[in-house]
């Protein structure tokens, strides 16, 4: 459910003027140096005939064209509700073919701190989205592994938006309510944002999704088992005529004898575990981010942005459970033998896991010209402060302690009170990492040849990182101290070939090459290097090919090498070589042994637009990727996994897999190749109401609002653009307000619309 309780002030808050400026801003897909028809639905068929050169207001650089472009109503067919969830929705039409990373993102075309930025902005604000190939990313200062998105805001917009929001599941279990709050406000003398979030969810237990548990000896009434396994007793074994390895607890005694137990004899108690282990964590989280942006030394335009962020969760993974090994001659052993007595203690809480994290950030954004030549400087500051608390059970040391001391309180067979163990300490591990970092770009033109002007961008950038980690497991305390500073430099140089515009090569059409070369010094990494080269080729308006190839050196991250290690107990896992499921202990976290990897893309791109008045395009890629010491997470434990690493899986004697290291490895090579292709169609579909009101407005058939107004009311503002019912008519003036039945003419001659009267030579009298 999402609620809006401030849809007045979305449109109420918004100028006349406003809306007029945003009408004749809303140019949807012009083709370069031609006329553009614009008609956006949400100004219900308004048609505003704008003469565009080369670059709407808000384009990228350079000469690659947008590969698709959404207009107001487009968006809104997507039904979301903010910049997040529209990226999420063009999530296909982001994805590249040499790289899984998220898209570059640009705010009207300029660079933007990052992504925090504009993720909570509500769609409304929202002119225009452009998507565009990865060969743009370079001109910004960015590799060419991943697509860009440009989305150019309205001029002027005011919001105070709110949702709520619930999601339980139909299956059981699982509650998740949540709620946003929102301020927006733009205008030409910038922009302020104020973004609340709040999030909440229940836990999700095995028994909520009718998960089968393993059978376990540990039970709540506890089962008695031989010593080192085998017969408990050669009594208990005549008594009950068979060899008895396993006896449940009875019930109803505290003190059971030997013919109780020759009751339960090989049938063991059980306790369903389900109920106190989780599938998913409980858990929470708030987020609160402000943006602000202004012009500051009258034409460099600022923006300054700070977040904060905290997640915390618990999950559990079954009751703490206990092996008392009996003595012989215990006043509570009916036994011959020393025996061991397993049980779950049902009265302390399960084990859990739960992690906290915390997270700040605050960045700063300037951007300005020099002459022909745009500049950049970015400015950011992280934080992350992150701590996981693992349960490891209990401490028997002192009850075992009892009953070897014949100590008649301490009853193997009765209930245990909480003081009757210490909880043993917890596994920690926590870990902080900081950055920052400042970057700049600057991007213009540097001569000019017979196709065109020669462009060129330039970026130097520095950051440093620090990571520092601490593990404690099981009384064994490790720490890492990692630091990470780089300094980078990448310069991008588009030379254009052929020019059909003008006239030189023309039988080419339009044709550019371009070359890109970076270096990054890391100080734990030493020099890595990326080299790339392309063209960009349109023969005809209609088609462009665009071709790359990037080799790139890539070092793991902080994290991936230097993460403390994480031990988590009991995790259901299904062992492909035994095919069966089975419950180990897993490592996650860092590994210090992993290599840089060396990537080369190869791609080549079409793309086709073969209707100039239809919104249809056709498009298609093909990428090679091969990269040598591909750095990755530890993958499915299959096992031809298993059979590759087998030392990252422990078993025991009989085979049965304990434990399984899932920190990230290196691969040899990995290698891909991908074809992509698709078509993208838009038409708009307009309603029977849109249709009588361009009619109307065209003069060619009734208001359609005629009946709608009660007597003595006030006519609504249209948000199609202005007043439905007053201003001037063709051939007239400037109209004057108009009230039903009649109103103020305007002054010259002409006929005015409904609701206003005829004007004459002069001022215009009053209407009946």
């Amino acid at each position: 459910m999402r609620t809006f309780l401030s849809g007045a002030v979305l449109i109420a808050g918004i100028s006349p003027s406003a809306l007029c400026a945003q009408q004749q801003a809303s140019q949807a897909r012009p083709t370069p140096q031609s006329p553009a028809q614009v008609q956006d639905e949400g100004d219900e068929g308004t048609e505003v005939t704008v003469t565009a050169g080369r670059n709407l207001p808000g384009s990228v650089i350079g000469d690659i064209p947008p590969d698709q472009t959404l207009g107001p109503a487009e968006i809104r067919s997507y039904g979301v509700s903010s910049v997040n969830d529209l990226l999420a929705e063009l999530g296909p039409q982001l994805r590249s073919g040499r790289g899984n990373g998220p898209p570059v993102v640009l705010l009207n075309g300029r660079r933007i701190s990052g992504f925090q930025e504009i993720r909570n902005l509500p769609t409304e604000a929202i002119l225009r989205v452009d998507i565009l190939p990865e060969e743009v990313a370079l001109k910004y200062g960015y590799s060419a592994d991943q697509r860009v998105i440009n989305f150019v805001l309205r001029p002027r917009f005011r919001a105070i938006t709110t949702e709520i929001e619930g999601r339980v599941a139909t299956g059981g279990g699982r509650a998740t309510p949540s709620g946003e709050f929102d301020v927006l406000t733009l205008n030409r003398r910038g922009r302020f944002n104020l973004h609340i979030e709040y999030q909440e969810s229940s836990a999700l237990t095995e028994a909520e999704r009718g998960i089968i548990a393993q059978a376990s000896p540990f039970s709540i009434p506890g089962n008695v088992v031989g010593l080192t396994g085998g017969e408990i007793d050669p009594a208990l074994s005549a008594r009950a005529g068979v060899l008895t390895t396993i006896a449940g607890v009875p019930t109803g005694t505290l003190n059971p004898t030997l013919a109780d137990f020759a009751g339960t004899a090989n049938r063991a108690t059980a306790t369903d575990p389900t109920p106190f282990r989780t599938l998913l964590p409980a858990s929470r989280g708030f987020d609160a981010n402000l943006i602000y942006a202004t012009t500051i030394f009258k034409d460099v335009s600022a923006t300054f942005n700070g977040r904060i962020e905290t997640q915390d969760s618990r999950g559990t993974f079954g009751l703490p459970s206990v092996a008392l090994t009996l003595p012989v001659g215990n006043r509570f052993s009916p036994f011959s033998r020393a025996v061991v007595v397993d049980r779950a203690l049902g009265d302390f809480n399960p084990l859990g896991q739960s992690s906290n994290t915390v997270t700040g950030h605050f960045g700063a954004t300037f951007n300005g010209n020099v002459g022909k030549w745009q500049w950049s400087i970015l400015a950011n500051y992280d934080r992350s402060d992150n701590e996981t608390l693992t349960d490891v059970g209990v401490d028997t040391a002192a009850f075992q302690a009892r009953l070897n001391a014949n100590d008649p309180t301490a009853n193997p067979f009765g209930p245990f009170a909480p003081s009757s163990f210490d909880p043993l300490a917890a596994n920690r591990a926590r870990s902080t990492s900081s950055s920052y970092g400042i970057d700049a770009l600057a991007n213009g033109s540097l001569f000019t040849l017979p196709a065109g002007k020669v462009s060129a961008s330039f970026k130097v950038a520095g950051t440093s990182l620090t990571f520092d980690s601490n593990s404690q497991r099981a009384g064994v305390f490790q720490s890492a101290s990692l630091a990470r500073a780089s300094a980078n430099g990448q310069f991008n140089l588009d030379v254009p070939i052929a020019s059909r515009a003008r006239d030189f090569l023309p039988f080419l059409g339009s044709l550019s090459g371009n070359f890109n070369l970076a270096y990054n010094g890391l100080s734990d990494f030493g020099t890595l290097r990326t080299l790339g080269y392309g063209f960009n080729w349109a023969p005809v308006d209609a088609v462009r090919f665009i071709g790359s190839v990037t080799q790139q050196d890539n070092a793991p991250s902080v994290q991936q090498l230097g993460n403390p290690v994480i031990t988590t107990l009991n995790v259901r896992v299904f062992d492909f070589t035994l095919g069966q499921n089975a419950t180990v202990t897993t490592l996650s976290g860092g590994n210090p042994n992993l290599r840089a990897s060396d990537r080369l893309v190869k791609r080549l791109g079409l793309t086709l637009k073969p209707f100039a008045k239809t919104d249809f395009n056709i498009t298609a890629s093909y990428t090679d990727t091969r990269v040598n010491n591909a750095v990755a997470s530890f993958p499915s434990a299959t096992a031809a996994i298993e059979a590759a690493f087998p030392d990252r899986f422990t078993r025991d004697a009989t085979g049965q897999l304990l434990r399984i290291d899932a920190r990230p490895i290196n691969f040899a090579q990995t290698s891909s190749t991908q074809f992509r292709y698709g078509f993208d169609f838009t038409m708009a579909i307009k309603s029977k109401l849109q249709k009588q009101i361009e009619a109307f407005r065209a003069g060619k058939g009734p208001n359609p609002f005629i009946g709608l107004i009660p007597p003595g009311g006030r006519p609504p503002q249209s948000v199609f653009g202005g007043s439905i019912f007053g201003g001037g008519g063709p051939g007239g003036g400037q109209g004057g307000q108009a009230r039903p039945g009649g109103g103020q003419g305007g002054q010259g001659g002409g006929q005015a619309r409904p609701g206003g009267a005829p004007g004459g030579g002069g001022a215009g009298g009053p209407a009946g």
